[in-house]
């Protein structure tokens, strides 16, 4: 049995708020180890990465992710006892409703609806000076998904909603003010929605049975009974939050189409491929979810050492994405590294690893990976923009992070169709 590297607990909670996303990358170098231990609120936690390390993470027979999640996340991102806390037989049963919304057909008509939202939006955009492309895309992203669900929602309520997911979203990684505003913003959306599901329920509102507010209304447990009213909407607004979180990949994609001139020029030249690279490129690179946690469901060992029924482990997913013994200069952005190259389950984590019809693999990975090409194409097709001096740097140690600006676009102008 090997003796498990040990952070002190001085160095790993300053470490953790100092560094933020590269943090548990920085102490495997450290360490020389792809695993470690740290105290953090006086518990020791399991860190661990790699794909190996991904690929036993994500064995159900070795974890679990109930007593995973903490409550200042489940308070504010995931909602209390949703699907990301759910394992085995009652997980795969809730992730099988999730899977049924997103075949081909229903993920097209959803781009559908972005590609008449961003319309309409750059026609306004067009009347004045200059907007902020990420808060312009969480109002599109909230607008199109509420649509595209089934739920009925005014121009105002979609972007009371987009501003109440990107609070969500925003505190995550928060214990201040970011995570009061999250746990209200879930507050009030979960009242919201409550009351959609509750009007489905009771025929007040007729909707498609194909769509996902009518879907998560009547969705059955693994015990044959409906979810309750507040479930219900805690898993739907796990359908909708996730759609406008892709508002955080949809800046960084403009901001590497501006600093990466030459991939664009390539993306124009109508390769729909090289498009896709450029996606992965962009999902890999920038930072999104700095790591996963799960505990340990027996025991067992891993490269000779012991991982203890109970214990808490974090999986480092940045570190994983920009692991040089899987990645070559993982530190530049290099849509080509993706040319020829097949993607594993487990080397490449920008939304999780596995198989997202039975992992806890991010189910939407594929409405965020044609999201974000129709935003390109739009971006670099059919407007014409500027973008001023502005502040484009971004923290790693703040959690979620972005450009600083959210990517000021001045002077936009649409490309006329002859």
């Amino acid at each position: 049995m090997q003796h498990i590297p040990r952070e002190n607990i001085l160095a790993g909670g300053l470490g953790l708020i100092n560094e933020g996303f590269p943090f548990i990358m920085n102490r495997r170098i450290k360490h020389k180890s792809d695993i470690f231990k740290m105290s953090i609120l006086g518990f020791d936690v399991i860190c661990f990465g790699g794909e190996d390390a991904a690929k036993t993470f994500y064995d159900p027979q070795k974890f679990v992710r109930k007593g995973a999640v903490p409550p200042p996340i489940q308070n504010t991102l995931t909602g209390k006892n949703a699907i990301h806390t759910r394992d085995a037989h009652e997980h795969q049963h809730r992730k099988a409703m999730f899977m049924s919304l997103l075949n081909d057909g229903n993920i097209d008509s959803l781009q559908g609806l972005v590609r008449e939202e961003l319309a309409k939006a750059s026609a306004v955009w067009e009347t004045i000076p200059r907007i902020v492309l990420f808060r312009e895309a969480a109002e599109v992203l909230a607008k199109a998904i509420c649509r595209w669900a089934g739920v009925p929602v005014t121009d105002e309520q979609a972007v009371h909603a987009a501003r109440s997911f990107v609070a969500m979203v925003d505190a995550y990684g928060s214990l201040g003010s970011r995570n009061v505003r999250g746990r209200k913003a879930r507050k009030d959306m979960e009242k919201w929605v409550s009351a959609q599901i509750s009007d489905v329920r009771s025929g007040k509102t007729k909707v498609d049975k194909q769509s996902a507010l009518y879907v998560c209304a009547h969705y059955r447990d693994t015990k044959g009974n409906l979810l309750d009213i507040k479930m219900a909407a805690v898993e739907l607004l796990n359908i909708l939050r996730p759609t406008v979180a892709i508002s955080w990949y949809v800046t960084f994609a403009a901001l590497a189409l501006q600093d990466y001139p030459e991939c664009t020029q390539k993306m124009k030249q109508g390769n729909d491929e090289y498009i896709t690279h450029f996606i992965n490129e962009v999902r890999r690179f920038y930072p999104f979810a700095p790591f996963m946690g799960a505990r340990v469901k027996k025991d067992f060992q891993w490269r000779e050492h012991r991982f203890a029924k109970g214990s808490l482990v974090l999986l480092d997913m940045y570190g994983t994405n920009h692991d040089p013994r899987l990645w070559e200069e993982p530190f530049r952005f290099n849509p080509d590294r993706f040319e020829g190259r097949y993607i594993k389950p487990f080397d490449f984590l920008a939304q999780g690893g596995g198989d997202a019809r039975s992992t806890h693999r991010c189910p939407g990975e594929l409405i965020t990976v044609e999201t974000l090409k129709t935003f390109l194409i739009f971006l670099m097709g059919d407007l014409r923009y500027q973008v001023p001096e502005q502040d484009l740097s971004y923290s790693l140690a703040r959690m979620p992070t972005m450009p600083q600006s959210g990517f000021i676009m001045e002077k936009i102008k649409m490309n006329k169709i002859d």
